[in-house]
């Protein structure tokens, strides 16, 4: 059996709601009005109709319209098709036979029959193709959070686009409670997500409230989890304006959003005065930290922007970078490791920097537990070179990018670090140049952190590791890391220490479930959570300054001033300096003992038994639980 062709069934359609019309026309003139006339059903009159409309509905593409997608234009063109159909009938009849008759009342009614016969069909078809009962298969079924001014954009603009189809809202507030918007239902709360999720069959779940606090994206996160939803976000609220936003830019959730921390707000104005017309210096300038404090400084009227980096990709990429999008800032990369004394004096000798930027350092904490002597010549000899040069040079500041892992040491690395700040401070005493020194914890999605490793590891469909289920670090983006390093460039002199506001530490067993929930996958159901144990130079809990030390209030809200005096100073350079020499001769037992002379709270876990390396950890529990 041959089937017909959808668009002679639109035809065939068409044909006959003309025929149909005409009747209903006559129809009704004549149950008004008596003495009606023996209608002729198929006479003159109807094939000429059928002919003249048909040809007008062709000419209006009435025949190449998809019913599926039916919308305000096709409508339009009926009407035009109706109303110029009728005008020419009429005109027609008149000239055959001077319309005798045929009643006016017809060819008012006509039209407006015709219209509702050709329009409510192709209306009906596509509201029950768009029905709940029907929803194509390309669509993705939505579960908003959020009954707000966001949630009706957003139904909107889904409506619109056909890229999704909202199948109802959560919200905590009560006062939303059984209400729906835009002909969506308020389903529940945030507590209800799971369960609707698998109800309807979500397949995204999009945060629409306006400013959540953290506790409520943890909350959304942590009700999402056994899902297997996809968790999307809106853009920037900034960019949302009354007219909406493009739905298809909607962001995936991610760990940056569970930070909880307020946006940083620096002064770029009293920034942008300090170094206008200056020449600054970046060392790591391929890493993580030191690529996005060029980005940033790149943007300021300097004069000149150099950057040196030991890494040769690292560098090439930065450079590429920087020299695309400031074709106006004189940007250097230069190829140096800061360990090289005199290639650094060449370098300085020719840039003549105004400010410096030390953010070159080894910060792997177990890799450098083996090799000590390598984390030592370049975290403190390479430090040491920097400071010793801009003091030669008069440098106007120095600043030091430090870690909290240089406070109460347990690693190399940490120990290093506290050696590097303590050398600024001593050298601060006799020197013009001004040395700050900005400690802060772990940097997001930086080279060698474990938001990386843990990517990776769910990528790979797990296990992923947590070297203990205690385990808590200081968290903050990359971005808001550098905005402060600069904005303690601008506050810092006389030798200070700054440390950033990291906000509360998170657990990082709870960082790793909430991760493989943001991936769409449930923890330790689809992905497992393995305890590894602590690696060497692990500490459970970091801190950010010493017991002793007290944090001071600085004009920046999320700045701390610490004053810290420097302890057996008479013996400080003979130390250091045989340090110095027991590294370039690779003779660890003798550095790491001299080590713990220069930074006497260090201690090294790898000298530690077991069993002495398991009291430190169970003191740390101990102590954080009287906090």
């Amino acid at each position: 059996m041959k089937i017909i062709h959808p668009r002679t069934a639109v035809v065939l359609h068409d044909l006959f709601m003309t025929w149909l019309a005409w009747m209903i026309s006559y129809a009704i003139r004549y149950s008004i009005w008596a003495d009606a006339p023996e209608l002729n059903w198929f006479g003159l009159d109807f094939a000429l109709v059928i002919v003249i409309q048909g040809t007008i509905a062709y000419y209006f593409n009435l025949y190449r319209g998809i019913w599926r997608f039916a919308s305000i234009p096709d409508l339009v063109n009926i009407a035009k098709s109706a109303i110029l159909g009728t005008i020419v009938i009429g005109f027609v009849l008149f000239l055959i036979y001077r319309a005798d008759g045929l009643p006016r009342t017809v060819l008012l009614l006509y039209p407006v029959i015709l219209m509702v016969l050709w329009g409510g069909p192709r209306l009906a078809y596509r509201v029950f193709k768009d029905s709940s009962l029907n929803i194509i298969q390309d669509k993705k079924i939505v579960l908003l959070v959020g009954a707000g001014r966001i949630s009706d954009m957003f139904i909107r603009h889904a409506q619109a686009s056909g890229l999704y189809h909202v199948i109802g809202i959560v919200d905590d507030s009560d006062k939303f409670k059984g209400s729906d918007l835009r002909g969506v239902k308020v389903l529940g709360k945030v507590k209800d997500i799971e369960k609707l999720a698998h109800k309807y069959n979500v397949q995204v779940i999009v945060i629409a409230q306006e400013n959540p606090t953290t506790g409520q994206m943890k909350l959304i996160v942590d009700s999402s989890m056994s899902s297997q939803c996809k968790l999307l976000t809106l853009p920037d609220l900034d960019k949302i304006t009354e007219q909406g936003f493009e739905i298809s830019k909607l962001l995936p959730v991610t760990i940056d959003d569970l930070l909880g921390r307020e946006k940083v707000s620096i002064d770029w104005s009293n920034v942008a005065k300090r170094v206008q017309g200056k020449s600054i210096l970046i060392t790591g300038g391929g890493g993580s930290i030191g690529s996005e404090l060029a980005r940033q400084l790149a943007k300021l009227d300097l004069q000149s922007l150099c950057i040196i980096d030991h890494s040769e990709y690292n560098l090439y990429q930065i450079d590429r970078e920087l020299n695309e999008a400031n074709s106006d800032l004189i940007v250097q990369s230069l190829l140096v490791n800061v360990t090289d004394k005199a290639h650094l004096f060449q370098v300085f000798s020719k840039v003549k920097p105004d400010i410096v930027f030390h953010a070159a350092a080894y910060k792997h904490v177990p890799l450098l537990e083996k090799m000590p002597c390598e984390g030592f010549i370049n975290n403190v000899v390479g430090t040491k070179n920097i400071v010793d040069i801009c003091n030669q040079f008069e440098i106007e500041k120095m600043v030091l990018v430090s870690t909290d892992k240089a406070v109460n040491p347990y690693s190399i690395m940490g120990a290093t670090k506290r050696i590097a700040e303590t050398y600024c401070q001593y050298i601060n005493k006799q020197s013009k140049t001004d040395y700050i020194i900005v400690r802060f914890g772990n940097v997001l999605g930086s080279a060698g952190s474990v938001v990386p490793l843990f990517k990776e590891q769910i990528a790979k469909g797990g296990p992923v590791t947590v070297t203990h289920e205690d385990m808590t670090r200081y968290f903050m983006t990359i971005k808001e890391a550098c905005q402060l390093i600069v904005q303690s460039m601008v506050l810092g002199s006389d030798g200070d220490i700054h440390v950033l506001d990291m906000g509360k530490p998170i657990s990082i067993m709870s960082l790793a479930n909430r991760m493989i929930g943001l991936s769409g996958k449930t923890p330790n159901v689809d992905i497992d959570v393995v305890i590894s144990g602590l690696r060497p130079g692990e500490k459970l809990h970091e801190q950010l300054y010493y017991d002793v030390e007290e944090l001071k209030h600085t004009s920046h809200d999320k700045i701390y001033h610490i004053s810290s005096s420097l302890k057996q100073i008479d013996k400080y350079e003979e130390q250091l300096n045989q340090a110095i020499k027991f590294a370039i001769n690779f003779k660890e037992p003798e550095l790491t003992q001299l080590i713990k002379k220069l930074v006497p709270e260090f201690v090294h876990q790898a000298s530690l038994s077991l069993v002495n390396r398991q009291k430190l950890v169970d003191g740390q529990k101990s102590k954080e639980k009287q906090q």
